[in-house]
């Protein structure tokens, strides 16, 4: 029997908006998460992978989760992306 590393799964609004010839990312509830992408899909994913890394950040030291994060557990057939006109709702699994 093996064990097995809990996850849990932060529920983020990443906000992406035309930028000249690019796109631009950013998610309200975590302060100075901004980030680019070529296409909307590029700027989404690079705001997902920022996301995450933040959290774990805030995890490992410690911090606080902002308001505005939703927190559930893991449920195996939960989708990983939502999309929605000019927004994307991704559904972040990080390890605690």
């Amino acid at each position: 029997m093996g064990l097995f590393k809990k996850k849990i799964i932060f529920t983020v609004t990443l906000i992406v908006e035309p930028d000249e010839d690019r796109f631009h990312a950013y998610c309200p509830a975590l302060k100075g998460l901004h980030v680019e992408g070529a296409t909307e899909d590029e700027a989404c994913k690079n705001a997902a992978d920022a996301a995450i890394a933040y959290l774990k950040s805030l995890i490992k030291h410690g911090d606080p989760i902002p308001l505005g994060i939703e927190v559930k557990e893991e449920h195996p057939a939960a989708p990983s992306k939502v999309p929605a006109p000019s927004k994307c709702i991704h559904q972040i699994p990080v390890s605690v």
